[in-house]
């Protein structure tokens, strides 16, 4: 069972920080595989004690993940994650126009791809490497990063009309509508889908599908009451068999081997969560799906 911890940014880095986790976890003697869906936030992860192991999609290899790396939104389920050991990983996950307010880097060639994030990032990775290893606590570690965050936060990019209509579909679950989006932007539709890759990472269309899809699985993970009939009409599907090519499309799986997925792997969140129907309902952070 992975044991996960929680934080939130504070209030000047909301804007650019969904939220932070650790996750920790030892295993002796077997593996736990956990496939990384489709997702709609860049992350950047810093591994310490044991390293974790990768399997891309359609290959037999195993590869080593570097010691702090940096991921783009996913389109599909690109890699599995092979838990092993004496893992523990702490996460800085963005919002999808945060990363690239803050660090002005082409997002569109990060999407479905990861890097050694010392190579992209060069000297900002470095200076936080060696600090966070020698941190105590996730509390000190979320801490650093914050500081390490806000010292950029002045030369940030202004909330732009590409920046905001990212913001807004993940908001509403993915049930913007582009055509409004793109009006308020003050673009044309071509200007404004080719900022949109290189600002988000990819085509607004399969950005709200993405952010649709991983608020549906987030909600029926928290809500096991709800049937997936109800989840699809919630998140404005066109009826389940619509799910469930998205579904198939973002995970390799249908909506309830996905959820099985999540329900291994999570045991606690979902629990606690389960124990408050108005939490579970009001939650769109869409923490379980890294």
């Amino acid at each position: 069972m992975l044991h996960t911890q929680f934080r939130v940014p504070s209030s000047s880095l909301k804007p650019f920080v969904r939220f932070y986790t650790e996750r920790e976890v030892q295993i002796t003697g077997a593996v736990v595989t956990h496939p990384a869906p489709a997702r709609t936030c860049p992350m950047l992860g810093f591994y310490f004690r044991d390293f974790m192991t990768v399997k891309d999609n359609g290959q037999q290899l195993l590869r080593t993940s570097p010691k702090t790396v940096l991921v783009g939104l996913q389109t599909y389920q690109r890699i599995e994650m092979h838990l092993t050991g004496h893992l523990q990983c702490f996460y800085i996950m963005f919002r999808p126009e945060g990363f690239h307010r803050l660090f002005s880097i082409p997002m569109d060639q990060m999407t479905d791809q990861d890097y050694d994030a010392r190579s992209v990032l060069g000297r900002f990775i470095s200076n936080l490497e060696d600090r966070l290893g020698e941190c105590n606590s996730f509390s000190e570690r979320a801490c650093l990063v914050e500081h390490a965050l806000m010292n950029r936060v002045p030369q940030a990019h202004a909330l732009d009309g590409v920046y905001f209509a990212a913001k807004q579909i993940l908001e509403t679950s993915g049930q913007a509508s582009i055509s409004t989006l793109t009006h308020q932007s003050g673009l044309s539709l071509r200007q404004f889908e080719r900022r949109f890759r290189k600002q988000i990472g990819m085509r607004p269309k399969l950005f709200t599908r993405i952010a649709r899809f991983e608020s549906a699985l987030e909600r029926k993970a928290r809500l096991q009451t709800a049937s997936w009939t109800e989840i699809a009409l919630d998140f404005g599907y066109f009826d389940q068999m619509h799910m469930v090519h998205d579904f198939a499309n973002f995970t390799g799986k249908t909506p309830g081997e996905s959820l099985a997925q999540l329900e291994r792997l999570f045991v606690e969140p979902l629990r606690d969560a389960s124990r408050d129907r108005a939490r579970a309902l009001a939650e769109n952070n869409s923490q379980l799906l890294l």
